[in-house]
């Protein structure tokens, strides 16, 4: 089942963040330094803002939703919408306030309205991509994910191509696409058009459970984006800039082999858990770990092996020297949260033990903050990347060491195995090409590092598939 809730939703969770990784790349070519400095931070605030203002909310929908049905869905939507208003209200303030504040004083009255109708769409984007999950409504979870990062992409190269370099018209881009992806799916999704009675109840229970998220959430965001924001203070936006393209693609590229499997995983898990105890849940979350580790090491050695060509050949001149040092340090640092968030993390959640979720983050959060600023003074902007590894290191031990202890968290060491050996096989091979010296060539690579990955899992796991393709006929 895993396998093939993870096949359906492989579209949503590969092109909408490939747009990304791909616009991040695509923007060094077309902006200077300063305006991509500015793009970065709005959407690293974004981050934030949706963990303080929605995310308590949005966690709640995705364990809780399927149990206010039929009757009691009225009750529920007419709360969502209250919440939902408050919400992007709160949101649109705060990040024309900290525009103001912090990132750009002098930034003009259309990048602060731009920036908001960025913030308020995106909400309504992610918010309606997880009660799309709870639901198992693919169409509408890859409408979410796909058409703002795609057609956002689209139309902000041709605002920047008309109008000017200015960050307001990728923002302006991203706005209006991903404001389309929540118009169209509206009348797939259930709600109402009611603000009132909230129910109390429902706030309530989701506060209780989502407090310490909210906590959680905002830590972890430090723990991602604190060293982006120290090297703004201590060098400014353009050495942000600069720090962002290496470590935006490093986190982006993590992320996007992560989500191409972690999308069903989760409620699978969920399901499990209410069905079959926390044991069984825990063999799922296994099983999930598995395949999520299977798609993050191979990924990750070839970002390592490629890193030269990678950046050589993608990266606008400028950045190139920068983006080389930093893109595997933040690649390593996102494929361990990744991990953290999506396996580790995931035993407090299914436990409603969420508080351990802010001691996990708060040692992420203090570490990264206290790392960065002492590794950009002394070893400058690699040094920054490389805080955000140690950081997201001694978050993940906590984490898996309290699932290991207190709840009965295991690891697949089969399949490790199994998944450590393959890319060693694929690491051997790529360390024989030279640097690439065209996009051709990198394409090759990239695709022979994969045959080699993938053939040998299929030696190495022949025994097991020989064994369910003979029991299957005795089964029938």
């Amino acid at each position: 089942m895993l396998l093939r809730h993870t096949l359906l939703y492989l579209p949503a969770q590969f092109v909408g963040p490939l747009f990304q990784l791909v616009a991040m790349i695509v923007w060094t070519h077309l902006v200077d330094e300063h305006t991509l400095g500015i793009l970065t931070l709005v959407t690293a605030t974004h981050e934030l803002l949706q963990i303080g203002f929605l995310a308590w909310w949005s966690q709640y929908a995705l364990r809780f939703f399927g149990r206010y049905q039929d009757g009691d869905a009225s009750r529920f939507h007419r709360t969502e919408n209250a919440v939902l208003l408050v919400s992007v209200t709160l949101q649109s303030i705060a990040v024309i306030g900290i525009l103001l504040l912090v990132i750009a004083p002098d930034a003009k009255t259309a990048i602060l309205f731009a920036s908001a109708a960025y913030v308020i769409t995106r909400s309504l984007n992610l918010y309606i991509g997880e009660r799309a999950r709870v639901r198992q409504q693919i169409a509408v979870y890859s409408i979410q994910q796909i058409a703002g990062p795609a057609l956002g992409f689209i139309l902000g190269l041709i605002f920047i191509k008309l109008f000017g370099q200015s960050a307001e018209w990728p923002l302006a881009g991203y706005a209006i696409a991903q404001l389309f992806a929540a118009l169209i799916v509206l009348p797939k999704i259930g709600y109402s058009r009611r603000l009132w009675p909230i129910d109390r109840e429902i706030v309530g229970h989701a506060l209780r459970y989502g407090i310490p998220l909210i906590v959680g959430g905002a830590l972890g965001w430090v723990g991602l984006n604190a060293s982006r924001f120290i090297v703004n203070e201590m060098a400014g936006v353009a050495a942000a800039g600069l720090f962002a393209v290496g470590y935006g693609l490093g986190q982006r590229a993590a992320a996007v082999a992560a989500m191409l499997v972690t999308a069903a995983a989760f409620p699978l898990a969920v399901k499990t858990m209410e069905q079959r105890g926390s044991r069984a849940a825990m063999r799922q979350l296994a099983d999930n770990s598995a395949l999520l580790i299977a798609i993050l090491a191979p990924s990750l050695i070839g970002i390592y092996m490629l890193r030269a060509e990678i950046v050589h050949l993608l990266i606008a001149q400028p950045f190139q020297q920068v983006t080389l040092a930093i893109l595997p340090l933040a690649a390593l640092s996102g494929a361990i949260r990744n991990l953290r968030a999506h396996f580790g993390d995931q035993v407090f959640l299914l436990h409603s033990r969420t508080r351990w979720m802010m001691i996990v983050s708060a040692v992420d959060a203090t570490l990264t903050v206290i790392f960065s600023i002492i590794g950009f003074r002394y070893w400058g902007l690699a040094g920054a990347a490389a805080a955000t590894v140690a950081a997201a290191l001694a978050g993940a031990t906590v984490s898996f060491a309290v699932g290991f202890a207190k709840f009965g968290l295991t690891l697949p060491v089969a399949h490790l195995t199994r998944i450590a050996l393959a890319t060693i096989a694929m690491a051997g091979l790529l360390r024989l090409f030279p640097e690439a010296p065209t996009l051709m060539h990198l394409a090759a690579h990239i695709g022979a590092g994969a045959a080699a990955y993938l053939a040998t899992l299929a030696v190495l796991y022949a025994p097991s598939l020989f064994r369910l393709l003979r029991s299957r006929p005795q089964q029938a």
